[in-house]
């Protein structure tokens, strides 16, 4: 929990307060970390001149507490687990920038808010559908598959993203989403092989389902336990892994139908050499990253750069200091030119950085670590549960080690505030 101990104390139902509570709420939907939201509120709270404010954020409750302790006010926000929305995260942020210039005051700031929540970014049913396909097939040979990877991954992400979009739409389904594309993928995958599609299941299955791994929530999860955010932390990684007990479920019901119906398949070898196909396929995962992620057509240049960087950075750090350290030498550097770029265009880092981690999450733990933990083998499954681990740890402090090692004017005008404004 943080607090800002300076500044008027302002009335119960003041303007300022009421912004700060909805800012809570929308900000949180938005998908911002721990971290970042209680800073964000803060500096908002310093800047509007509300005395005493105290903010303590986890994926399901936020609590606001304003005034100094004896006329102390405290309001709690329930709320539900978030989704990432990038659209929404930089409009907000620019909303932020506006309050802390003194542009807005705290009526207008209110209204601004209102017009972000009621127009969010909204794009055609087929647009988002193709992109699930997208990400399916430019995963595959991230993974190590061929172009029979490649084509069987776009089918059966159309599949995995027309159940997701269909439980978008249907109350109270979304818990089933993640069993149920674990189902459809599996068993699509191995429909496909057994068709005559030379294509090896278990990497097509891995490939369709990327965008449903919980890979940011689970790094999430691991930062804010590294960083003493206890509470929002265990909450986070138990949510994860929430989501991938799911799909491990699913890709067990899923294969073992299969299974039942067209005996063993065949696997292939997964081709695990880098070339320049994985260059191309990191800009295609990032173009479906932009419509998977809910960011701005016009971010799609930083959503691709982010992977593309990923994938290099990671082959390289790999090359040269391992698996672990590579994975944390490419975290480190998606967190500087996240941040670098965030202070440059004055928005969050997280427009860079979020695309990023999806791609080192299953490229960096390995092929043959997430597939048997998908699969259920038992002795493997721990050691790849240890992987995976380790694989969020290094994601977690190369981001945090990024915010350390940038002088400070590199990271000027991002809306991650360096030191919290006085209150006027």
């Amino acid at each position: 929990m943080h607090e800002t101990v300076s500044g008027p104390e302002l009335p119960e139902g003041s303007d300022a307060v009421e912004f700060l509570l909805r800012f809570a709420r929308a900000g949180h939907r938005a998908g911002y970390p721990t971290a970042e939201l209680e800073e964000r509120l803060l500096t908002l709270a310093g800047a509007l001149g509300v005395r005493g404010t105290q903010v303590s954020a986890t994926p399901t409750l936020v609590e606001l507490s304003v005034g100094s302790l004896p006329g102390q006010r405290s309001y709690t926000i329930r709320v539900r687990p978030p989704t990432v929305d990038l659209d929404r995260i930089a409009k907000l942020d620019g909303l932020v920038l506006d309050v802390l210039r003194g542009e807005l005051s705290a009526a207008a700031a209110l209204a601004r808010l209102a017009e972000i929540e009621a127009h969010p970014l909204a794009r055609p049913w087929f647009v988002r559908l193709a992109a699930y396909g997208l990400a399916g097939g430019a995963l595959a040979p991230v993974l190590g598959g061929g172009w029979q990877e490649i084509l069987a991954g776009f089918i059966v992400g159309l599949v995995v993203g027309a159940l997701s979009i269909a439980a978008a739409r249907t109350a109270n389904a979304e818990p089933v989403v993640a069993p149920a594309a674990g189902i459809a993928a599996s068993f699509c995958g191995a429909a496909i092989a057994k068709l005559g599609l030379d294509a090896s299941p278990d990497i097509v299955t891995l490939a369709a389902l990327v965008t449903l791994l919980p890979g940011m929530a689970l790094t999430i999860g691991m930062r804010e336990l590294a960083t003493e955010h206890l509470q929002s932390g265990v909450a986070n990684t138990a949510n994860a892994l929430v989501q991938l007990l799911g799909l491990v479920f699913g890709v067990g019901v899923g294969r073992s139908i299969a299974l039942n119906w067209f005996g063993l398949p065949d696997q292939g070898v997964p081709h695990v050499g880098f070339s320049g196909t994985h260059v191309l396929a990191a800009f295609a995962a990032g173009l479906a990253f932009t419509v998977t992620l809910r960011a701005p057509t016009r971010a799609a240049v930083i959503t691709c750069s982010s992977a593309m960087l990923a994938i290099l950075a990671n082959t390289a750090g790999k090359e040269l200091f391992g698996a672990v350290a590579g994975v944390f030498i490419a975290a480190l550097a998606i967190g500087i030119v996240g941040e670098v770029l965030g202070g440059r265009f004055r928005r969050s880092p997280l427009v860079f950085i979020v695309p990023g981690v999806l791609i080192l999450v299953p490229g960096s733990a390995g092929f043959n670590s997430v597939l048997k933990l998908l699969t259920g083998e038992t002795v493997s499954g721990i050691d790849a549960a240890f992987n995976t681990f380790v694989t969020a740890m290094a994601i977690a402090y190369g981001l945090m080690v990024s915010t350390v090692v940038l002088p400070r004017r590199l990271r000027e005008g991002s809306t991650r505030p360096a030191s919290r404004p006085s209150p006027p």
